[in-house]
C-alpha cells in the first residue's frame, strides 16, 4: 500500500569533480564563489531550467553562451577559465523562487571540464526525485527519476545533472541502512519502433546502475531492466509525434529506482 509520495532533497553540496583553477578554490579546497552583491544584477536572472540541464561537459564558450547568456559576474578579459551566473528558479509554491549561484570551470581549450552549485536545494529543483514507500514486508521504496533529463534525446549517456541526482541517492545511502537489493528499470514512451525503445531503455538502466557502481553501490545488489513502453503512467491521444503529444508522454519516459530492505 503506498503511503506518501515526497520529493527527495538530500542536502549535500553536490559538484561534480574537475580540474578547477586556485581561483576557484579556498584553502581548504571547497569552491569558491564570488558574492552575489558583486553581479551587475544585483539578484538572480530567470533562465529556462531546460537550458541549464543542456549544459556539458566539453562543450565550447560559444555554446554555453548560447544556453545561459553571458556570465553574470566580472570574470575578466583574457584567458578566462571560469563564468559564473546567479539564477532564479520558481520553487512550485506559488510565484516563490530562489536565487542560485552556478560556476563552470574550462580547460586551455575553452571548454567546459565541470560545474558546480553553491546550494544543494538547487540541482534539487531542476532535477527532483519522487519518492513512494510501500508498506510491505520487506519495506521497499520506489525512486522515480524523470529521464528526459537524465538522458538527452535518444541517448543512453548520463547527464550532467542527471549524475548529480544520482549522486543524492547515494548519498542518502551512506546516511542510512543501505538497501539489500536495487532494481534499476528503464521505460520509455509508445512512440517509435518497440524494440528500438525496448533496446534504449535497457541501456539507460544499465547507465543508471553501473553508475550506481562506480560509486560504491554494491554490483551484487543491482538488477537492471529495459522495460520499454510497458506501464505507462500517463495515457495520451494522438498516434502521430507532434510536440503536444511528445510533450504529454514525457512521465512515461523515465526511470524507475526500487529500493528493497531487510525486515
Amino acid at each position: 500500500m503506498k503511503n506518501r509520495s515526497t520529493i527527495l532533497a538530500i542536502g549535500l553540496i553536490v559538484g561534480l569533480a574537475g580540474c578547477a583553477s586556485n581561483a576557484s578554490l579556498t584553502d581548504e579546497g571547497e569552491v569558491r564563489f564570488p558574492d552575489l552583491d558583486s553581479t551587475y544584477l544585483k539578484t538572480g536572472d530567470f533562465v529556462d531550467p531546460d537550458d541549464v540541464l543542456r549544459i556539458s561537459e566539453g562543450q565550447h564558450k560559444d555554446q554555453v553562451r548560447l544556453l545561459l547568456g553571458h556570465p553574470h559576474f566580472s570574470e575578466g578579459i583574457f584567458g578566462v577559465r571560469e563564468w559564473d551566473y546567479a539564477f532564479n528558479f520558481y520553487t512550485g509554491n506559488g510565484n516563490e523562487y530562489i536565487t542560485c549561484q552556478y560556476k563552470l570551470l574550462f580547460d586551455r581549450e575553452m571548454r567546459v571540464t565541470s560545474t558546480y552549485w553553491r546550494d544543494a536545494q538547487c540541482p534539487a529543483l531542476l532535477v527532483p526525485i519522487q519518492v513512494e514507500e510501500f508498506a510491505t514486508e520487506p519495506r521497499q521504496e520506489k525512486l522515480m527519476l524523470p529521464g528526459d533529463v537524465l538522458f538527452d534525446f535518444d541517448s543512453a549517456q548520463l547527464t550532467l545533472e542527471g549524475r548529480r541526482a544520482l549522486d543524492r541517492i547515494v548519498a542518502a545511502f551512506d546516511q542510512a541502512t543501505p538497501p539489500t537489493s536495487i532494481r534499476v528499470a528503464g521505460y520509455a514512451d509508445r512512440l517509435g519502433d518497440a524494440q528500438y525503445n525496448l533496446r534504449l531503455s535497457q541501456a539507460r538502466a544499465e547507465s543508471v546502475g553501473n553508475y550506481l557502481a562506480s560509486q560504491g553501490v554494491a554490483r551484487a545488489s543491482l538488477q537492471m531492466t529495459g522495460r520499454g513502453q510497458a506501464d505507462p503512467v500517463v495515457n495520451c491521444p494522438g498516434s502521430v509525434a507532434t510536440p503536444s503529444v511528445i510533450a504529454c508522454l514525457k512521465p512515461n519516459r523515465r526511470v524507475e529506482i526500487t529500493l528493497q530492505y531487510e525486515s
